[in-house]
């Protein structure tokens, strides 16, 4: 199963490779493309050895995020990966793929161990599935969710869930078969959570 990550930057120059550094030291995958929506602060000069798309000028995230999508061919499995994340688990991309390739289609993450309990998703149910201890809830933060390449295509060929964020996308994930669900066994952490650029430089 081929797997292909997608990470957006917008300046963060060493969050971002913090970030990069953890996920190759905990887990991998085929390919990794970073589409840059404008950085000023070294990240392009980073970023020149890397798989890249340089916009050019902020577009914001789910732009971003649908056109990096609509280069990606032959993948099966594509994974959002933040550009402020730290890898908690071991592996921890071989752990989603397992749990999709033996309980069928979903949108996975790992549960973010800095979530506000004041923005917790809905949880719908919870179940052991398959080995991993399984939250069922109306959403899962985007910071690192992977799920089958053809879902995420037909989201951002959609597009206008996308755009409108992580409740959108929730909802739009159930409705075409593919739920979104925690992994609360599998850990990472939003490390830039109180890092972010100011909502009026990066857009949603």
């Amino acid at each position: 199963m081929k797997v292909a990550a997608v990470t957006i930057t917008f300046n963060r120059l060493e969050l971002t490779k913090r970030t990069i550094e953890n996920f190759n030291e905990k887990t991998g995958v085929d390919y990794h493309l970073f589409i840059d929506n404008g950085s000023t602060d070294g990240t392009l000069e980073w970023l020149r050895d890397k798989h890249r798309i340089e916009l050019g000028t902020n577009y914001g995230i789910a732009e971003a995020f649908r056109y990096a999508v609509s280069m990606l061919d032959d993948f099966d499995y594509i994974l959002k990966l933040d550009n402020d994340v730290e890898t908690v688990t071991d592996d921890l991309v071989a752990h989603m793929i397992r749990f999709i390739e033996k309980s069928g289609p979903h949108a996975v993450s790992p549960l973010d161990m800095m979530i506000d309990p004041a923005f917790y998703p809905h949880v719908f149910r919870s179940e052991k599935l398959n080995g991993y201890n399984v939250q069922y809830t109306s959403h899962i933060g985007c910071a690192f969710q992977i799920a089958p390449a053809k879902f995420v295509k037909q989201m951002c060929e959609e597009f206008i869930h996308l755009k409108k964020g992580d409740y959108a996308i929730g909802s739009y994930y159930r409705r075409i078969g593919c739920p979104p669900c925690y992994l609360t066994d599998l850990q990472m952490n939003h490390i830039g959570l109180n890092q972010s650029t100011s909502n009026n430089q990066y857009i949603l």
